[in-house]
């Protein structure tokens, strides 16, 4: 069991160091979408033409806590797309690429600790230098694949990394 807390974390070190090796000591920002879902069992879905207004409930209650603690936290600018059942939050901010991968680890955290009526379906998002595009990654709640350019500059690599 060791051996793969050990791995997890060792993989999370070398896209840290991809990361400070892309940006050169020029800060980066992160744009992380998180997708999320009711969990509540026996809610209707809503129809194929999306509202523009919703009812609150625990799932957008939920929500909410979220983003109220990713504004706080990461000081972050924050972008949701709600609906009574699902939803996006996009956010984005700066810092050091620690900062960064400790700000995508912890999000999800909180959305796997905090949140008993939304699930984590999907994340997605990109690293930049300025406006500079350094990086994407994909995912969910236990694995993202994060694709960096390699020293070359001509090929990729692809990185799994387990939450």
């Amino acid at each position: 069991m060791f051996g793969k807390i050990k791995l997890g974390i060792e993989e999370w070190k070398k896209v840290e160091n991809e990361l400070t090796r892309i940006s050169s000591g020029e800060p980066l920002e992160i744009v992380i979408n998180l997708t999320l879902v009711s969990s509540l069992e026996g809610e209707e879905l809503e129809e194929e033409h999306h509202h523009h207004h919703f009812e609150e409930n625990e799932f957008t209650r939920e929500v909410a806590r979220l983003i109220d603690h990713i504004s706080q936290t990461y000081n972050g600018h924050v972008h949701p797309h709600l609906h009574s059942n699902h939803g996006s939050v996009m956010f984005s901010v700066k810092g050091s690429p620690q900062e960064l991968i400790k700000t995508l680890r912890d999000s999800v955290e909180f959305v796997k600790l905090n949140c008993e009526k939304c699930i984590l379906h999907t994340l997605d998002g990109e690293f930049h230098i300025g406006e500079d595009l350094a990086g994407i990654y994909f995912g969910d709640a236990y694995k993202i694949t994060v694709i960096l350019p390699a020293e070359d500059g001509r090929r990729l690599k692809v990185h799994e990394v387990h939450l």
